[in-house]
């Protein structure tokens, strides 16, 4: 291990032989001078990793001779030792960038520590994140083995995401790996549980609240409110993607975060309507068969409608909106652009929904993109990247806006996704649905421990077109491939996220309530 260069800056040096010893016992090279002049002077012709720097010096004083060493070196580390506490001296030296400060008297336990702290806190903080992590997952084994309820699983997978952040800071390989297999055995046990549960959910009132609940249980307790609601819609995103963006958003509003679950299939033209409408798709197709049409997932035709069947919910609540509601949904910079131009003109309306469909597309182009692929290689990418792209957005823009006025926001998602990293066989006829996460089509076969089969499509509130039809909805992190192509779909489908079977990234889902901070 290379052995880390000192300098240290006192006009009392000699009186510090006993702490440049100490140092030097613990393997620390220490150099000396007792001005600010001569320190400048080293810095210029030696590489030192630290800087311990006296405060108080005749001549250059420590202040002054700090704003030169960065001046010639900005990435130099200071540690400024001070007999003040001033505010003021303190405020100059942190604006120079000082790294740390000790006040005298100071004892050799304190340099160490500013020295660790420094140079080890990646270090420190992965090794206490790690005995933290230990500690939990017994916790969590504790509560898988207790049978979890539908609201433990929120909280499960809810405490899953916020690790997640936390591994990411400190950027451990190995705790990310270890964290990569328990999400993967919840999932598994998650899995399991919604085979067994989730056709009940839909005949009960014990369950947790589901896409058809959302205007119900979160949009219309507010109309009463007299304020404007803005309904925002982020297609396709993940708890752990809310939780990246999280901080800018309660630094706008006083937020409260839930959670609910996801109709099945995680996809839009299924949950995206059902959070509309206030329906299950069987009940869409019977009751608007104009709206609910045959079609590809991908053409989003089934979408078309979501302002009607949003109005048509609304007035079956008993309400009746004057204003009505208004919907815009927003693919590409020209429509976030015109919804910032529109906001400050709706303080006065009852309901603006915005549906921004950009992490959908991402999920969608990056299986087909080496570039996406390459910058969103994996799961903490997929985080990197979405707070990128919300501190760059128009719908970060609209948020600023929307937090000038005297107005709720509801922000949620219809569907999340995973990436998913195992390819299971399923054999169906050609008119069985292309998707890669549930498949829709006659006398489907498949592995039944990969994935949910559902024989009666009207169990788990599905229109079928034939009494023959099936769904196949896939499990934890597989994904379907035919046996005459299987090495072409794997090439092409293996880590990619994508959406539409069971999973907790797929079914448990942020939903914020957001209100304007008083000022």
């Amino acid at each position: 291990m290379k052995q880390m260069q000192i300098l240290w800056v006192d006009d009392e040096i000699d009186l510090l032989k006993p702490f440049i010893l100490f140092l030097e016992e613990r393997k620390y090279n220490v150099e000396t001078c007792n001005n600010g002049t001569d320190a400048i002077e080293k810095v210029v012709e030696n590489k030192y990793d630290l800087v311990i720097l006296d405060e108080m010096m005749p001549g250059l004083d420590g202040l002054a001779t700090l704003q030169e060493i960065k001046r010639i070196n900005p990435a130099l580390p200071i540690v400024m030792v001070t007999k003040s506490e001033a505010e003021g001296l303190m405020d100059k030296a942190i604006a120079s960038q000082i790294s740390d400060y000790l006040i005298k008297p100071i004892n050799p336990n304190q340099i160490i520590m500013a020295i660790k702290k420094i140079f080890q806190a990646d270090e420190i903080r992965a090794n206490q994140i790690g005995q933290q992590y230990t500690r939990y997952i017994a916790e969590l084994n504790q509560k898988l083995f207790a049978n979890p309820d539908w609201n433990e699983w929120s909280q499960i997978y809810r405490e899953l995401s916020y690790w997640e952040l936390q591994i990411d800071q400190v950027n451990d390989e190995g705790l990310r790996q270890t964290h990569f297999l328990e999400k993967r055995n919840c999932n598994t046990e998650f899995t399991n549980y919604v085979e067994r549960n989730y056709g009940n959910w839909l005949k009960s009132d014990e369950r947790p609240n589901l896409s058809f609940d959302l205007i119900s249980q979160y949009i219309a307790p507010h109309f009463e409110e007299n304020l404007p609601i803005y309904f925002i819609i982020i297609d396709c995103m993940r708890l752990d993607q809310y939780l990246a963006i999280q901080p800018y958003i309660k630094e706008l509003f006083e937020e409260e975060l839930d959670l609910y679950y996801s109709i099945l299939p995680t996809a839009t033209p299924y949950s995206r309507n059902s959070i509309f409408s206030g329906l299950m798709p069987i009940d869409i197709a019977k009751r608007f068969p104009d709206y609910w049409v045959t079609s590809s997932e991908m053409d989003n035709s089934r979408n078309r409608n979501e302002h009607q069947l949003l109005d048509e919910h609304i007035e079956e609540l008993g309400f009746k909106l004057d204003p009505t509601s208004k919907y815009v949904k927003i693919f590409n910079m020209e429509e976030g652009n015109f919804v910032l131009r529109k906001i400050e003109t709706w303080n006065k309306e009852n309901l603006i929904v915005l549906v921004y469909n950009f992490l959908d597309l991402l999920a969608h182009h990056r299986s087909r993109d080496q570039i996406l692929q390459e910058t969103i290689p994996n799961e903490e990418g997929l985080r990197a990247f979405t707070k990128h792209w919300f501190l760059h957005s128009s719908l970060y823009e609209a948020l600023k806006q929307i937090a000038k006025q005297d107005a709720i926001v509801i922000l949620s998602t219809d569907h999340g996704s995973i990436k998913v990293n195992r390819a299971t066989q399923v054999i169906g006829d050609k008119e069985t649905s292309i998707t890669v996460r549930y498949k829709e089509g006659k006398n489907l076969s498949v592995n039944e421990r990969h994935a949910l089969f559902v024989k009666k499509p009207g169990d788990f509130g599905l229109p079928s077109k034939s009494i023959v039809d099936n769904f196949i909805f896939a499990k934890d992190d597989y994904y379907f491939v035919y046996p005459n192509a299987y090495h072409q779909y794997q090439k092409q489908f293996n880590g990619t996220f994508q959406h539409g079977g069971v999973s907790m990234e797929e079914m448990i889902l942020p939903i914020a309530t957001c209100r304007t901070k008083r000022r």
